[in-house]
């Protein structure tokens, strides 16, 4: 089964070239789709529903970061995941792909290693997404068939609370979220929550939240521009000791000394 995959960039010739590289690793796996501004992305993304866009942020009539302001609105189950291309190492481009919800930032040229390590991560998590879908519809049929409520059922149902509890984390992760918000934006109570998430997801609210934020913010750290403590704030820190106490809990470095190991790399 292909994975529909669209691409948007105002230049012709990356547009291609992302397409030949895709197509040659992955052979048959992909459906790829070409448009070249973001008007015609989001009417693609309407129309024929892709599961992954890879899209620039700058482009005429509707930009990248425009673009997945509308996607963000859709509802998960038609949302694609973006990835973002940029020419510029800018820390406000960065900081605003990721706030939109952008899964990936890439920049131009485009590194062939770092697309595919991309392109694996968001196809993993596809994966995971379709398999919860799929058993939860299937469950749901059973259900209205056999008038079954028992156990499958309840693992069913705890398997879509726990999806839209991690969406709804991964959209607001960067404001002052705390789990009694997210176990109300499923209608869990509290306690149920704690532990169902942690048997969901191998860890508590606290270290997925964590997790999460270390992980945006290493996104960040890796342009040059943007100060230690405005990367804090993106990513939800109220300050920025805190922040340098839990990068270096989960990092063992400072945020400066990953920074500088990245530029170095670079």
């Amino acid at each position: 089964m292909t994975t529909k995959l669209l691409i948007a960039d105002d230049e012709k010739n990356i547009r291609m070239g992302l397409q030949a590289m895709i197509e040659r690793e992955y052979s048959g796996l992909y459906e790829c789709m070409l448009v070249k501004d973001g008007k015609e992305a989001w009417q693609h993304v309407t129309q024929f529903l892709p599961e992954l866009v890879i899209t620039d942020i700058r482009m005429p009539i509707m930009d990248g970061i425009m673009l997945m302001q509308h996607i963000r609105k859709l509802e998960p189950r038609r949302r694609p995941l973006v990835i973002i291309l940029s020419g510029y190492d800018e820390f406000q481009y960065a900081r605003e792909a990721i706030r939109c919800g952008a899964r990936e930032y890439l920049l131009k040229p485009i590194v062939r290693e770092e697309l595919f390590g991309a392109l694996a991560v968001l196809n993993e998590e596809l994966q995971q997404r379709n398999a919860l879908l799929n058993d939860r519809i299937d469950n749901g049929q059973i259900d209205r068939v056999t008038g079954r409520t028992g156990v499958a059922s309840a693992i069913t149902d705890r398997s879509g609370s726990m999806t839209r509890a991690i969406q709804y984390i991964h959209a607001h992760y960067s404001e002052d979220l705390n789990m009694a918000v997210v176990s109300n934006s499923v209608s869990l109570n509290y306690t149920y929550f704690s532990q169902a998430f942690k048997a969901y997801t191998g860890l508590s609210f606290v270290q997925y939240l964590k997790k999460l934020r270390i992980a945006e913010a290493k996104k960040l750290l890796e342009c040059r521009e943007g100060r230690i403590y405005e990367i804090a704030a993106t990513v939800g820190f109220d300050n920025t000791k805190h922040f340098n106490k839990v990068f270096r809990e989960l990092e063992g470095m400072t945020p400066q000394q990953f920074r500088l190991k990245s530029l170095k790399g670079n």
